[in-house]
């Protein structure tokens, strides 16, 4: 019930911003435009599961629609909301953006309200799926389950002769009810906070070359995660509290420290395209959740309407801790372990696909990705995915 009714705020609000902002301006002013992706996929073993997909077709998992607005609200202010409906949501709609900006300058924007967490290169448009030539981004690189936040950002932006620089700091936080931990299976969702989080960017566009630095700190992270209360009752029967507390330190995921290093690097000369990223994710203090390494290259050439791409990603995800080499009771040692290993990965992935411009702002697209974990066999999956991606 109260998914729906926040789907009814949220279509209700874009209304009357379009009404309100039609009232002061003509409607040319007003931006109404939306994108979607249309996603088949499926395994191709009956024992394999990869991205929410196992060996029956399914066509819901990354199937997404949506509709963004833009409108002037006044001389140097702006409001843009956008509205996704996401197949693994069973398609209820909801907020992605909704935030005011203020144009101080001709380079200078202020926003304020929820917006992106500029993360990666395609952080803006990851859920764009025609403004790039796989189904998917790489997963490695792209693992962070969510993609916006609430508070406040800041843009500046130049040209000086042939180069684009721009440059973003924001200052968001986020809070999820039903937050699932990437690299993870079986386990239960609960509710995740990261508190208001620094994010800077760097990025720099030259004829051909772009080149970006992405840096994240995230002061405080909780996770409160069933398992890690469960855990915790477990080592209580056996051991003393003053026992429990100092293993339960190096576990728990309460106001944890996380800091993000990003780099990417392309170079696009039409005919064909070379793209890296790398990024990496690491904790202050030893818990639950694993500091996480990875990077991708791909590469594609143009032939006409059609664009023919490979790509190749290593995943190393590391335990923070390694409290249970300190746990006296076998049993509860092998606990311990399987919940600070529950994100454990070292994992390489390599795709090939194509992708078909059939006519402006739609395109087709199909891939094949072979994932191998070689820390974890049974996660080894094969899947194949076609789809079509539009922008209106």
């Amino acid at each position: 019930m109260q998914q729906k009714q926040l789907s009814l705020v949220g279509l209700g609000i874009v209304s009357l911003l379009y009404s309100a902002a039609g009232s002061a301006y003509e409607s040319s002013d007003i931006s109404i435009n939306g994108f979607g992706s249309i996603v088949a996929g499926q395994t191709l073993d009956k024992d394999e599961a990869i991205y929410g997909y196992d060996d029956n077709l399914s066509f819901q998992k990354e199937s997404r629609f949506a509709l963004q607005v833009a409108a002037p609200v006044g001389e140097k202010f702006s409001a843009t909301a956008q509205i996704m409906a996401r197949g693994e949501d069973d398609f209820d709609p909801q907020f992605e953006w909704a935030y005011v900006s203020y144009q101080a300058s001709e380079n200078f924007i202020v926003m304020a309200g929820r917006q992106r967490f500029n993360l990666y290169k395609y952080s803006d448009y990851v859920d764009v799926g025609y403004a790039y030539h796989w189904i998917r981004p790489p997963q490695g690189v792209y693992s962070i389950p969510f993609n916006s936040g609430n508070g406040l950002g800041f843009l500046y932006s130049r040209s000086l002769d042939d180069m684009d620089i721009h440059v973003s700091y924001k200052m968001l936080a986020e809070e999820i009810s039903d937050y699932v931990p990437s690299g993870t299976s079986g386990v239960q969702p609960a509710r995740f906070n990261a508190n208001l989080s620094h994010i800077l960017n760097f990025d720099i566009t030259r004829d051909s070359l772009n080149f970006g630095l992405n840096f994240g700190l995230v002061p405080e992270l909780s996770y409160d995660a069933s398992e890690l209360v469960a855990l915790e009752a477990a080592l209580a029967g056996s051991l003393t509290a003053q026992e429990v507390e100092d293993i339960m330190k190096e576990v728990r995921i309460d106001n944890e420290e996380v800091q993000f290093f990003g780099a990417y690097l392309g170079y696009d000369v039409g005919d064909w395209f070379i793209l890296s990223e790398y990024t990496q994710y690491e904790f202050a203090d030893p818990n639950a959740f694993s500091d996480q390494t990875s990077l991708y290259l791909s590469a594609g050439i143009r032939v006409d309407e059609f664009t023919f791409h490979a790509s190749y990603g290593e995943d190393e995800n590391k335990p923070s801790s390694n409290i249970d080499q300190s746990v006296p009771v076998p049993a509860l040692a092998s606990l311990v372990k399987s919940a600070i290993t529950a994100q454990q990965e070292d994992s390489k992935t390599y795709s090939v696909g194509a992708r078909w411009e059939a006519e402006g702002g739609v395109a087709l697209k199909i891939d094949f990705t072979s994932f191998d974990d070689d820390h974890d066999d049974s996660s080894d999956a094969d899947v194949i995915s076609v789809g079509i991606d539009f922008v209106y």
